[in-house]
């Protein structure tokens, strides 16, 4: 065990499994009435801690990928574009992959489960400001980690279904009839979370490691809410603060990007599964070199590196199976871990997304070229994957070039690809060359997830996103 607070996490998870301690009726969704109170759980920073650490382990608990929050959002983002291809007839693959997402039979996972740790957070959140037994430091930074994991997941509640209900409290009679909120206005919430999460937040690490956020990885994905939101000139200072106040750096070797001590992490996630490492490890690695992978590269991928581009000959490794090459993402390189502590934990946040945040918002505010400009940060990426810098000379050109800079960078993490293409106004155009390729035809209302039917019979104000039955 790294250091004396991941006690909690393996206490925390023994709890899950017994049932019988209060720490597991904290995390029960929904929890019975009258068997937790506020104060049984926050009385003091340990038993605080163990509630906050909940969240984590809720996701990261179960084997390979399970969660939105825990792989899913990776492959079946990356099925939705353009990226991956899966090789079994499971059925929420096949959806995903054709753009056909039904609201009865794909994969409604993405809806409750990331309403499952938003109402841990919400409950943590009441819990600690409520609390008079657990000092003003400590209570900070919880509740700082407990805003940006509601930060997190609303981010990706709102870019895979839009307008959604904003949940920020536990009274489950008003929470069952909350109708869907306007997109913008929970992006105001994420933004309110993050900038009071950076603001109370430890600047440095307060475990070994960087499996604890700290206040830069609310300032990270700040940085991204406001990309998201045009907001160029908060972007670029958000990123600005990270690449410039956080003492990381990018890492040289592509090998070591995502390995635990890759002193390009923002923020990783421990595993909490003796002998896994990372869940897209374990997903996208074969067992063997004789089998084909479950998730393969597409052309549309492969065909976009460079050459030269080491990203290519280090993030990416094949099978050859009679015949015929299988690629598939070979970003963590276990599928396994051995005895010990995880060599690979799981990336949240890392510092290259930040160079190209700062990128795009300084190329949308007409700083194209020169020192402190958007070339300096693009080809920062560019060079660090061994090629040689950037042609692009000109605002609609350099877009360009930051849209295909993320391709080949962010490719199979949390879905950036499916996320960047909405955002930029590319979607229709790729996915009416890429969709009827892979067997399905593409209407733009497919760029948000149905609402699950299951939802719609919960609340009646709830309203299905239009084209889905």
């Amino acid at each position: 065990m790294r250091h004396s607070n991941f006690s909690f996490f393996f206490l925390l998870l023994a709890a899950i499994g017994s049932g019988m301690t209060s720490c597991r009726k904290f995390v029960e969704i929904p929890p019975a009435k009258n068997t937790v109170t506020t104060s049984a759980v926050f009385t003091d920073s340990a038993n605080a801690t163990a509630a906050i650490l909940g969240m984590y382990i809720g996701f990261m608990s179960s084997a390979g990928a399970g969660y939105p929050l825990n792989g899913l959002t990776t492959i079946y983002m990356g099925l939705a574009a353009d990226e991956l291809y899966a090789t079994n007839q499971d059925i929420s693959n096949q959806q995903f992959y054709q753009n056909s997402v039904s609201a009865t039979n794909g994969y409604t996972g993405f809806w409750y489960l990331n309403y499952r740790v938003i109402y841990q957070a919400n409950a943590s959140i009441e819990g600690l400001a409520g609390s008079t037994g657990i000092s003003k430091p400590a209570k900070d930074q919880l509740t700082g980690e407990a805003k940006l994991m509601r930060a997190i997941c609303y981010f990706n509640m709102v870019n895979l279904f839009g307008d959604v209900p904003l949940v920020t409290g536990t009274n489950f009679e008003k929470n069952a009839i909350i109708p869907r909120t306007p997109k913008n206005t929970v992006y105001d919430q994420i933004i309110k979370d993050l900038k009071d999460a950076a603001s109370v937040m430890s600047a440095v690490y307060i475990t070994e490691g960087r499996v604890r956020p700290n206040k830069y990885a609310a300032l990270a994905l700040l940085s991204r809410v406001y990309l998201y939101r045009q907001q160029w000139p908060e972007a670029e200072a958000a990123a600005s603060a990270v690449i410039d106040g956080g003492g990381y750096g990018l890492e040289p070797d592509l090998n070591n990007v995502f390995l635990a001590k890759s002193n390009e992490v923002i923020w990783q996630l421990l595993s909490v599964i003796p002998g896994y490492n990372s869940p897209e490890g374990n997903s996208f690695i074969p067992f063997d070199a004789t089998l084909i992978p479950t998730y393969c590269i597409s052309n549309y991928l492969l065909h976009a590196f460079e050459p030269g581009d080491q990203r290519k000959a280090k993030w990416l490794n094949s099978n050859l199976v009679n015949g015929q090459t299988y690629y598939y993402p070979y970003k963590y390189k276990l599928r396994k871990g051995g005895a010990g502590a995880p060599t690979e934990d799981y990336i949240v946040f890392r510092l290259g997304e930040q160079y190209l945040i700062r990128a795009e918002a300084r190329a949308q505010q007409d700083n194209v070229t020169g020192a402190n400009s958007a070339v300096s940060d693009l080809d920062a990426i560019r060079n660090r994957a061994g090629l040689s810098g950037t042609a692009a000379a000109n605002k609609q050109d350099m877009l360009q070039a930051i849209l295909h800079e993320r391709q080949t960078e962010f490719f199979c993490e949390w879905g950036h690809r499916w996320y960047d293409l909405k955002r930029m106004g590319n979607v229709d155009a790729v996915m009416n060359v890429v969709t009827p390729a892979k067997g399905g035809i593409w209407s733009t209302n497919r760029q948000l997830l149905p609402v699950p039917y299951e939802e719609l019979q919960k609340n009646a104000f709830l309203i299905q996103n239009p084209g889905y039955n």
